[in-house]
């Protein structure tokens, strides 16, 4: 069976064209879906950077501030 470049461009061009946007699509939806586990990570930090700053003021607050005292006597 031989066939000219026309039957084989009809033939096999529309599977590799298929193929090609099959292969884009999944590299598109992976970056995709890790750019935004990054994203999620980054606020995660953020959160728990906050909460630690935080419960460091409480700490501080809780303790007095050092400064000079009313019975100090210099």
């Amino acid at each position: 069976m031989d066939i000219g470049f026309g039957e084989f461009a009809l033939l096999v061009l529309p599977l590799w064209l298929l193929f090609a946007f099959v292969v884009y699509w999944v590299i598109r939806l992976g970056v995709r879906h890790g750019t935004l586990d990054a994203y999620r990570i980054d606020r995660t930090d953020q959160r728990i950077a906050a909460m630690r700053a935080e419960a460091s003021e409480r700490v501080r607050d809780s303790r007095g501030s050092p400064g000079p005292s009313a019975d100090r006597t210099d």
